[in-house]
């Protein structure tokens, strides 16, 4: 190993401890309810598999801290290779500046020390651009590499597999736009479509070793049900064919919950008095698809205004809080990490003694800061031709619209969907600085052009 290349390792080492630092602080990785379904090789009705193979070495070694360190290790190397790719940025001290920013003022930190698999949201979206767009920038391993990443990145959640075919989508309909070819990076798709179709059948064929079914997912079916009950649309079907189909459901129409969450997890709700996600399948599949038969544009116009309200949802409000009194995931870390137990319980989490109110406040003025940073900026590089940094922040932003249309129309609209990517925002905005300040001269005459029509004057 040269000198540059064990400099560079020490300095993303030091950067996936500055990404673990939320964790830290905390005093233990943070945890949601979910978390328990990811713990150990159980199977999973409504979750990806792939998120409990990718934690499961950590039993091993009896701690989820090797999970937050893994992750921030993973984001650290993506990022660099983001900023060398497509900003060819090469300092390591612009690097570790962009780095130190995000770990400070944004919320990326709290989604690598996060058990859960939200961080692979953002992962994916950058590896597959860099895949799409800037394939004839990489190395042959580079390209296996994150060729891989984003097969694990699709695979970790049910909600990631159409966010990647949506953008992809998006991406082939760019290429048949673009017509001077010469001057516009050309998508490369086949690497990309194959690693996408690879997690999609990876995903099938395990839900066909654990049913019998080629499904995505077995329980699937639940939320969606949840997303048309509330909205109302499966609620008119029911009063319609309820003299005919006698549907358990049938008998609970005046007490149904106006809240997805509050239909699938609450211990008085109708759902669970007719047999919940495993054993109402048959019935609410059934409702589900007739629903959507019947009522497709009300449904579709639901979507739209489920998909507006997430993407404005973007505090750090997801779940945060103490959950010593509860289950899930308290009796799973105790079970399977039994030495990590204590350092759980005092943790400021599971104390309530996370707050944060001032975090959020600063959060969106960052965001807002990085609007108008990237707006300026964007117009830099589109006077340079820079187009693949340019289109980077484009690709950021398509996929995040894509992404709330997904989450959307599948769930509740939840900041946790909307919080797990919007550091791509800033990560963009102080890269491209990073960029332009690294080529000063070339930018120069943008900078002070002001200065120099008055000096000309």
């Amino acid at each position: 190993m040269t000198w540059d290349k064990f400099i560079t390792w020490i300095t993303l080492i030091i950067s996936a401890l500055l990404l673990s630092g939320a964790a830290v602080y905390n005093g233990y990785p943070l945890v949601y309810p979910d978390t328990a379904g990811y713990i150990g090789l159980q199977d999973n009705l409504i979750r990806s598999f792939f998120y409990n193979l990718f934690i499961y070495p950590s039993l091993w070694l009896k701690s989820l801290w090797a999970v937050v360190f893994l992750q921030s290790l993973i984001t650290a190397h993506l990022l660099r290779l983001v900023m060398r790719i497509v900003f060819q940025t090469i300092s390591l001290i612009a690097y570790f500046i962009v780095i130190t920013f995000l770990c400070v003022f944004t919320n990326l930190p709290w989604f690598t020390g996060f058990i859960m698999p939200d961080i692979f949201t953002g992962v994916m979206i950058l590896s597959l651009y860099l895949l799409i767009f800037c394939t004839d920038r990489l190395s042959s391993g580079e390209k296996i590499y994150l060729f891989l990443l984003t097969v694990l990145s699709a695979t970790v959640h049910l909600t990631h597999i159409p966010l990647a075919a949506g953008i992809i989508f998006l991406a082939w309909f760019f290429r048949m736009l673009i017509k001077n070819k010469e001057r516009m990076p050309v998508p490369h798709l086949l690497s990309s479509f194959c690693a996408i179709t690879l997690a999609f059948t990876l995903v099938i064929a395990n839900n066909y070793r654990l049913y019998g079914e080629f499904t995505m997912s077995r329980g699937g079916y639940a939320f969606l049900l949840s997303r048309l009950i509330c909205d109302g649309p499966a609620v008119d079907y029911l009063q319609e064919s309820c003299p005919e189909k006698k549907y358990k459901l049938c008998g609970y129409i005046g007490e149904l919950p106006s809240q997805p969450d509050k239909f699938l997890w609450s211990k008085e709700s109708p759902f669970r008095k007719v047999g919940w996600i495993t054993g109402y399948r048959v019935e609410g599949s059934e409702i589900v698809k007739e629903t959507i038969k019947r009522y497709p544009l009300p449904i579709f116009k639901n979507s739209l205004k489920n998909s507006f309200l997430q993407i404005l949802m973007i505090n750090n409000w997801y779940g945060i809080t103490s959950y010593i009194d509860t289950p899930y995931p308290t009796d799973q870390i105790r079970e399977y990490y039994p030495n990590d137990f204590h350092a759980y319980l005092n943790a400021r989490q599971s104390l309530n003694k996370l707050s944060l109110n001032s975090f959020n406040r600063l959060h969106r003025v960052i965001i807002c800061f990085s609007i108008l940073i990237t707006t300026v900026i964007s117009l830099i590089l589109s006077s340079r031709r820079q187009y693949v940094p340019l289109l980077l922040i484009l690709w950021i932003v398509c996929a995040y619209m894509v992404s709330a249309f997904v989450t959307g129309t599948l769930n509740e609209p939840h900041n946790r969907y909307g919080s797990r990517m919007i550091w791509l925002l800033p990560f963009f905005s102080m890269a491209s600085l990073m960029h332009i300040f690294d080529n000063r001269k070339d930018y120069s005459w943008i900078l002070f052009k002001p200065f120099n029509e008055e000096k000309e004057k």
